[in-house]
């Protein structure tokens, strides 16, 4: 979204005319950002404004010409933070409204690992016209999701309120940014951030519906009637939610019987409704009367489809667009589908009614290699899958995670191998990953044709793999431990030598030949080839001390001259005085 900047800012906003600024009435001072809806309204968070009657003044810099307004918080649209993580949103209505009926566009998906830009205003932000930080959406779980940011793009002050923007063209608005935690007077410092998706801003104000782009995550037919008003199975509820929370060391498929119009139907559209960030203010007394172990957390659960008498192509062209697939043509769906890993946790009701159940069962199986968690849902009795199907999904599931998780080593191997080339003692463990994914991909192959292997020696040939996966990846992080030392302290030495060579130059040494020599000695050790610490800090002490013996200073204690281990680490104080505080 426009070219980074140093700084890890983005001028990437214009063209977006809903984006606002909004300031204090009495101080002037930025206090958060916003979306325009419908033209005169205001989308933002509770806690960005002063209280809920004080009128704010709110700015549409991606206007060209339009004049800010007043405006206050319109008649039940104030939810303040209620906890950590509940609530914190606001609907203002704009008293002079822009021109054009500008409005953002509001965008469900399931964003789970997504790469999205969080944009606002701040008067810490150089850029008049809004900035753009980059973030990768982490946890999923409750009304809000966490993401994960670098610490040159955490949001500033004044961010709050603003959009969560997916990375097409043109983008859309999946949430809010919510940095409360940061603007709450707390001293320590900010190293997340979170936003509010569209489907939590639903379930506070359904009146913006009409503002909204993309599928619900759960079909209206898969919860007709709405929620059940009493728990008819608690046991089954139970389960299910220890499921949907992925916790207890449950499998990644669960298939289940359920009779529709049957306790444990209504057990189900219970527990499907309540893991729904859009649909869960729907069964209040359910998250408050109930037994917790009953109740699932919320967005725990992406997408539920009832695949009753339609194709099986249906259950992929629904997850290719919660995950936000623009324009991916049906037919190609499953194609764009096998590009990208689908971490998402999918109910799939009606497994039995489907038109070709066996396709749609191996369709599941590749949901499950990309990573989708999969609750099967089967309505007449004694149609379910057998074990071993149910065992052959699992398994699938097992080797798509360990692909996964091979695919990330690969990202992180080739940084490594960019810091080998520059540091030297940095191990490269690339072939013991190379070995993995060859023995990956013959565990595949001996899946797929059952060749020399059994169900029970392949289950536990992919759990050796995955420990040897553990050991490497523990591996590479010792790897990156040793680089990121090793750049600390090359910058460490790379400071000390120009802060010497500034102390040599101001005291008119620049034409000293042996100085000179020195000098050179040590920058190609910083500068040429693989950094070596030890060979590193004897150039650098060679040249401070040659720098101070120059200007007739003792040598520096615990230097050279005086036989100290640590030789070279520190400038003088007086070399770091003469050069106002340069290290």
């Amino acid at each position: 979204m426009g070219d980074r900047t140093g700084d890890g800012v983005a001028q990437g906003t214009r063209g977006m005319a809903w984006l606002v600024r909004i300031r204090s009435q009495d101080t002037r001072a930025v206090i958060g950002s916003g979306v325009l809806l419908g033209g005169d309204t205001v989308l933002t968070c509770a806690h960005v404004l002063p209280d809920r009657t004080s009128p704010v003044v709110v700015e549409f810099p991606e206007i060209e010409g339009a004049a800010g307004s007043t405006a206050t918080v319109a008649d039940g649209c104030w939810f303040p933070r209620r906890g950590e993580d509940r609530a914190d949103l606001a609907l203002l209505r704009v008293h002079r409204p822009p021109p054009g009926g500008h409005s953002a566009p509001l965008l469900r998906a399931a964003m789970r690992d997504m790469r999205v830009e969080m944009c606002g205003y701040a008067d810490s932000v150089r850029h008049a016209r809004g900035a753009a930080l980059a973030a990768t959406v982490s946890l999923p779980f409750g009304e809000r999701v966490q993401l994960n940011v670098a610490p040159e793009h955490l949001p500033r002050r004044g961010f709050s309120g603003g959009p969560v923007l997916d990375m097409q063209d043109p983008p859309g608005v999946l949430g809010i940014t919510v940095t409360a935690s940061a603007e709450s007077g707390r001293l320590a410092p900010l190293t997340m951030a979170h936003m509010i998706p569209v489907e939590t801003v639903l379930n506070y104000l359904p009146r913006l519906g009409g503002c909204v782009q993309g599928p619900p995550g759960v079909e209206p037919s898969v919860v007709r009637g709405g929620p059940p008003a009493r728990l008819d199975e608690p046991d089954y509820a139970e389960r299910l939610a220890a499921w949907l929370a992925d916790r207890d060391g449950r499998p990644p498929v669960y298939v289940t019987e359920v009779r529709p119009g049957s306790g444990r139907d209504r057990t189900l559209r219970r527990a499907l409704t309540l893991a729904d960030r859009e649909l869960s203010a729907d069964a209040p007394a359910a998250g408050s009367t109930d037994p917790e172990s009953t109740v699932p957390p919320v967005g725990s659960l992406d997408l539920a489809v009832d695949v009753r008498n339609e194709a099986p192509e249906k259950a992929a062209v629904r997850i290719a667009e919660r995950m936000n697939l623009k324009g991916s043509d049906p037919a190609r769906v499953l194609e764009r589908l096998r590009e990208v890993r689908t971490p998402l946790t999918v109910a799939v009701l009606g497994v039995d009614g489907c038109a070709d159940p066996a396709r749609l069962l191996e369709l599941c199986g590749e949901f499950a290699e990309r990573g989708c968690r999969l609750l099967l849902v089967f309505h007449r009795a004694g149609t379910r899958i057998d074990q071993r199907a149910e065992e052959d999904l699992v398994l699938r599931h097992r080797m798509g995670a360990l692909a996964g998780r091979l695919e990330a080593l690969d990202a992180r191997l080739r940084d490594l191998a960019r810091a080998g080339a520059r540091l030297s003692g940095v191990d490269y463990p690339g072939p013991a990953v190379t070995r993995l994914h060859m023995d990956l991909a013959w565990l595949r192959h001996a899946h797929r044709t059952g060749a020399d292997l059994d169900r029970r020696r392949l289950s536990g040939a992919l759990e050796g793999l995955r420990r040897r996966t553990s050991r490497a990846e523990r591996a590479v992080e010792s790897a990156w431990e040793a680089a990121e030392r090793g750049y600390g302290r090359r910058a460490e030495l790379r400071g000390e030598l120009r802060a010497y060579r500034r102390l040599a130059v101001r005291h008119g040494r620049i034409e000293d030949i042996a100085l000179d020599r020195e000098y050179r000695a040590a920058h190609e050790a910083l500068h040429t080839g693989p950094f070596e610490a030890e060979s590193a800090a004897r150039a650098v002490a060679g040249y401070t001390g040659a720098v101070r013996r120059v200007l007739g200073w003792p040598p520096e204690a615990g230097g050279p001259e005086a036989g100290g281990p640590e030789a070279g680490e520190r400038g003088p104080e007086g070399a770091r005085e003469a050069e106002g505080g340069v290290r």
